[in-house]
């Protein structure tokens, strides 16, 4: 018999790191979330939405200065090269000519687009995941995020946002 000192379920270590030496890693993480109470797959369920609501965000304010910077590149376009303009830098207003800003708006523009890529990507996952879990532990079902996502942009294309 073993004292109960030192087994990891009576001592509250169980899922902290500290498996028995003849499961896996994947193992010890799989038995606790087989384990999880309701409530507990509940809470761990909103963490795993909150963190991809908080992606959604991050992605909707790239979006929001992605088409900042592609509004002031139309406005360059037609000036010369030559002509002044000022940037924004951090807080600070530097004058610097139209042909010094277009490539590092440009550059910034791409950027944006790549980082929107990925964040939408690793959404996407993050989502899914949130569903596997949500279906695993028999949690209700609410919609994803990433369907909701796509239900706005299929009424966004719907509507041209005029009114007469």
């Amino acid at each position: 018999s073993v004292p109960s000192a030192t087994r990891a379920s009576d001592t509250g270590l169980r899922g902290r790191g500290t498996a028995r030496s003849e499961e896996g890693p994947g193992m010890a993480e799989e038995e606790q979330e087989q384990q999880l109470s309701k409530e507990e797959a509940e809470m761990r369920l909103q963490q795993m939405r909150a963190a991809v609501q908080e992606q959604m965000r991050q992605i909707n304010i790239l979006e929001m200065d992605a088409a900042e910077h592609r509004l002031v590149l139309e406005a360059l376009d037609p000036l010369q090269g030559g002509r002044k303009c000022f940037r924004m830098v951090g807080t600070v207003i530097v004058e610097r000519t139209v042909s010094d800003v277009k490539p590092a708006l440009t550059a910034n523009l791409e950027q944006m687009k790549a980082a929107v890529k990925k964040l939408t990507e690793s959404c996407k996952k993050q989502q899914l995941e949130a569903d596997a879990f949500a279906a695993k532990h028999r949690l209700s079902s609410k919609q994803g995020a990433a369907q909701q996502a796509e239900e706005q942009e299929g009424a966004d294309e719907g509507s041209s946002g005029v009114l007469i």
